[in-house]
């Protein structure tokens, strides 16, 4: 048994099959959103692409946070850091090009419910 199927978990955590088809549905609005800012000639587009490369390495590199025990807090707190990086990369992107922002969006919500759940891991296994 993983580390993570070893937690006590909400009764509200999604489904297993739900976080692969979230990111890649997320990950491909993003590529999209990438496409729009490139293709832009508008100021403020430097900005959004970095805000947009940051949120996407730092939800990647969340993956070396979490499986790992005695992190679910950290872990926690690190998701908060990315819905901060998502939320300025929206802005950023939508200032640039409204479609743009639209596309990255839905990934606040995901990040919202993302972030929930890792303080519910951390309140439900303190120990872990």
């Amino acid at each position: 048994m993983s580390f993570l199927e070893s937690l006590a978990k909400p009764a509200w955590i999604p489904p297993d099959w739900a976080f692969p088809v979230a990111w890649f549905s997320l990950w491909t609005l993003q590529a999209v959103s990438l496409l729009v800012l490139l293709n832009s000639e508008r100021s403020g587009r430097g900005l959004a692409l970095g805000l947009l490369a940051a949120q996407f390495v730092a939800a990647v590199a969340w993956q070396s946070v979490v499986f790992a025990p005695g992190r679910l807090a950290f872990a926690a707190w690190w998701l908060v850091a990315v819905l901060v990086l998502v939320v300025l990369a929206t802005v950023a992107a939508w200032r640039v090009e409204w479609q743009a922002g639209v596309l990255i969006a839905p990934t606040i919500l995901w990040m919202s419910v993302a972030t929930t759940l890792g303080f519910a891991l951390a309140n439900l296994n303190p120990n872990a």
